[in-house]
């Protein structure tokens, strides 16, 4: 089972699986990207918000930044299939606020745009950073 610092975050992957892109977590990026594109979620570090005295639970953040790498032949074609690919991510991300129960919250930041892509072929590829916030609660004490 997994923590409740894990869970939030594998709910996520459930709710952008459907994505037409090549879902990934935490992977160092492939050498080449696949035609489809591909998506990878990097979590950070769960920040304490606060406790509420009495019912022992602790509230929690944490922002995790989902990389996205498109393919495009032309730049045209590479700046309008990045903005349909943030688009629909946002849109399954937001779809269900709580993914399912495991956060209390989500919230999708801007998206900032890369320059450039390390793989191969990075003349054709686009690639935006999609900040995700998930907020959550849990009975826990991480430090035991």
């Amino acid at each position: 089972m997994p923590s409740p610092h894990e869970a939030p975050i594998l709910a996520l992957l459930a709710a952008i699986d459907s994505h037409a892109a090549r879902v990934m977590r935490e992977h160092d990026l492939p050498v080449a990207c696949p035609d489809e594109g591909l998506i990878n979620l990097v979590p950070g570090d769960s920040q304490e918000e606060g406790v509420r005295l009495g019912a022992g639970t602790r509230e929690w953040s944490r922002e995790i930044d989902c990389e996205l790498v498109v393919r495009g032949s032309t730049a045209a074609a590479r700046a309008d299939t990045l903005d349909v690919a943030l688009v629909s991510l946002s849109a399954l991300v937001l779809a269900d606020r709580q993914l399912g129960g495991a956060v209390d919250w989500i919230e999708v930041g801007a998206p900032q745009q890369t320059d450039a892509v390390p793989m191969q072929g990075a003349e054709t590829l686009a690639g935006a950073v999609l900040p995700v916030t998930i907020f959550y609660e849990t009975t826990e004490n991480p430090m035991e």
